[in-house]
């Protein structure tokens, strides 16, 4: 049935519509109304899609584990090396060390490496990991003035001597994260073009985990203190997402050698424990999270409760990943598993 009705002649006189003619011309109307809404609704639908984003992709970390990584209280380098270099290939999806790094790095980067000082003489395993990191990226190609080392502590004084020297003073401008205030980060980021990022895995008497993204947030900024508020949140999200960081992290390796499972960020004896393990990965929200459970799976074992009760993450990963800084979605986690 045609929907336009053809014009009458000029002239001529109106005839009198059939019930037929009225029936599909009423019927045409409805049609063409019911199609525009569906056009409306369409167009909500579009505009509603445009202001959700995409889902975060799937993100990947590595867990590294062997009993004699530091079996009593010295690391033993060798099996170090090992967990360190097969956490990179697979991260990289290569077979060769040195393809897997310049996958991750360019050559002529500036490296960065921020370990974490806090409770690192108790901890006791800065000295082997950055040791054991600086010899594999010199032997992929980079060299010593291409590395920095910052909160190395305990390291060999020789290491720290013939690596690149970072400016630890701060920056003269100050940045602005978003509206929990400004700050100026330390003037090494200006040396550097990447940064490789080793934390260790601990708990924190605020943020109820300190790992990757801490590490960056509070560790490279003048006055961390001022940004405690909220359990550091949204302080730790908006600090991460700032260019200067979150453009330059390549790779973050969390130190899991010796665990602080209680009372962070301090390292009391009676917090440590040895579990042996390397979380490796480039997405830094999705090692913290990976981290979070490991430490529950840790602290179960020791008879202690679950950090936070429920399946709840700490809100510094939830707003960490509303800001599309990573992946806090365990179920959207692949942690890949590697004994050593």
């Amino acid at each position: 049935m045609a929907c336009d009705d053809s014009n009458r002649e000029l002239g001529t006189e109106p005839r009198q519509q059939t019930r037929r003619e009225f029936m599909g011309r009423a019927i045409c109307a409805g049609a063409a109304a019911g199609l525009s809404n569906l056009r409306g609704i369409a167009a909500m639908a579009e505009q509603e899609a445009a202001k959700t984003p995409s889902p975060l992709p799937i993100a990947h970390v590595v867990r590294a584990y062997s009993a004699q990584m530091m079996p009593v209280s010295v690391v033993h380098r060798t099996i170090l090396k090992d967990a360190l270099e097969e956490s990179v290939k697979l991260i990289a999806g290569e077979e060769d060390t040195s393809d897997a790094w310049h996958r991750i790095l360019k050559p002529d980067d500036v490296i960065l490496i921020k370990f974490n000082q806090s409770g690192a003489e108790n901890i006791g395993t800065t000295r082997a990991m950055a040791t054991e990191l600086v010899e594999s990226l010199q032997k992929a190609g980079w060299s010593p003035s291409q590395l920095m080392l910052l909160e190395a502590v305990g390291t060999n004084p020789s290491l720290l001597r013939t690596t690149r020297q970072p400016d630890r003073r701060w920056q003269h401008e100050k940045v602005k994260f978003g509206a929990c205030g400004r700050d100026s980060f330390v003037a090494a980021l200006d040396q550097a073009t990447a940064i490789i990022n080793v934390p260790f895995i601990k708990t924190h008497h605020m943020t109820t985990l300190t790992g990757c993204l801490k590490n960056l947030s509070h560790g490279l900024i003048q006055h961390p203190a001022r940004f405690h508020d909220g359990a550091c949140d949204p302080a730790i999200a908006e600090i991460v997402a700032s260019d200067a960081i979150r453009s330059k992290v390549r790779l973050n390796i969390m130190n899991g050698i010796r665990c602080v499972v209680e009372g962070g960020p301090k390292a009391d004896p009676d917090a440590l424990v040895s579990c042996n393990t390397l979380l490796v990965g480039v997405d830094p929200v999705a090692c913290d999270a990976t981290a979070f459970g490991f430490l529950n799976e840790v602290r179960s074992l020791r008879g202690k409760p679950p950090l936070l009760k429920g399946a709840s993450l700490p809100i510094h990963l939830q707003s960490a990943t509303k800001r599309r800084i990573g992946q806090s979605d365990l179920e959207r986690i692949r942690v890949t598993r590697v004994d050593v």
